[in-house]
């Protein structure tokens, strides 16, 4: 309602899950009350995703009729909500609203969840409790989208030790390069006494993306 525990906590969690995932979706959260426009979410909401290495820079503003014809979805965070956003809609004249669904639709195997509600009342644990909830139902709408999602696997420890290993070994070797040579002169050294390590040595932010299929994607899902 006021846009201060549970939305701005499901839209971070959401985004999150878009980085991991690399799904390109634009995710924003809004209230149907006005308490709280231009304040950021309820200190427990922050501490929560805090936990979870987590940050919002989210400010509450108010659903608008545009919000219905811009995003492709509007997801309620329960019943109560959705009552609401209906009537909202009827009230402001909104012509489509087929898109309007609930979180706790997108429950384990499908099956529909009572998602906890969360108020500046509510202790601690509620919020902890609601945040593992918000997470499984995000990652079950996520895979009801069927999209692809692209798995991004950086280089292993092992990798990266044999890599800095065999750069240190060729240092070794050079000792007679003066300290004013340039970082690509010296690049070009090590490629030199060491061609099959030089496309490695310049850089540790090599990875390998791959598309997973619809089984792989529900199993890296699980594992985020």
């Amino acid at each position: 309602m006021g846009n201060s525990c549970n939305s701005p906590m499901a839209e971070t969690i959401m985004q999150n899950l878009m980085v991991k995932t690399s799904l390109y979706w634009e995710i924003d959260s809004a209230a149907l009350r006005t308490w709280n426009i231009g304040r950021k979410p309820d200190k427990l909401c922050l501490r929560v995703l805090r936990e979870h290495g987590l940050r919002t820079d989210h400010f509450c503003r108010l659903l608008t009729v545009n919000d219905f014809n811009y995003f492709d979805n509007i997801i309620a965070m329960n019943e109560h909500v959705h009552k609401e956003l209906m009537l909202w809609a009827n009230v402001n004249h909104v012509q489509n609203t087929s898109n309007v669904v609930m979180l706790g639709s997108y429950g384990q195997d499908g099956k529909p969840v009572s998602v906890i509600s969360l108020s500046p009342a509510r202790k601690l644990k509620a919020f902890r409790s609601a945040y593992y909830q918000f997470k499984d139902c995000c990652k079950q709408f996520i895979l009801s989208q069927q999209v692809k999602i692209v798995r991004y696997d950086l280089p292993s420890t092992d990798e990266e030790d044999d890599r800095d290993f065999a750069a240190l070994n060729i240092s070794d070797q050079n000792r007679s390069v003066e300290s004013s040579q340039s970082m690509d002169n010296l690049s070009v050294d090590l490629a030199k006494h060491n061609p099959s390590q030089s496309s490695q040595t310049p850089s540790l932010m090599s990875y390998h993306k791959k598309k997973l299929c619809e089984n792989c994607g529900q199993k890296f899902l699980a594992t985020l």
